[in-house]
């Protein structure tokens, strides 16, 4: 059976061979995406056995599962595999944005989602290419 760290790091490649992939190993992340932008922090992907463990730079961490146990350990690795694919696709066409820190709250969301429950208007936001939005706290935007 193909870990998750196997199968995902398939597709990564695939789908993103100019964009500065480094593959580690346990007990580091499988795979780390170098920062475009000072601000924002390398992309640091874990694979915590059944599980992923991505995070998203100076800002926050998410976790994909797959709980479905109708699903073989392989089928799941699968699914969770396209579900980070799916989210660095929208990370790196700057459609998430990120805003916290990881010493206190922080997150993301996709930025189509007006309605989003997540959404930190009084802190800085920024996308993978940079600053999106200062805050009430932040920078002037240039």
């Amino acid at each position: 059976m193909r870990t998750i760290a196997a199968i995902l790091l398939s597709k990564l490649e695939q789908r993103f061979p100019n964009r500065g992939l480094q593959v580690g190993s346990p007990p580091g992340p499988c795979a780390v995406f170098p920062a475009v932008h000072a601000d924002i922090g390398d992309i640091q992907i874990y694979d915590d056995g059944d599980e992923v463990t991505l995070v998203a730079g100076n800002f926050t961490h998410g976790h994909f599962s797959d709980f479905d146990d109708t699903r073989t350990p392989e089928q799941k690795a699968e699914r969770i595999a396209a579900h980070v694919v799916s989210f660095l696709d929208d990370l790196f066409a700057d459609r998430v944005v990120l805003w916290g820190a990881h010493d206190r709250a922080g997150g993301w969301y996709n930025i189509a989602d007006a309605d989003s429950p997540f959404r930190a208007e009084d802190e800085p936001r920024y996308v993978w290419s940079g600053l999106l939005s200062p805050g009430a706290s932040g920078p002037p935007r240039r």
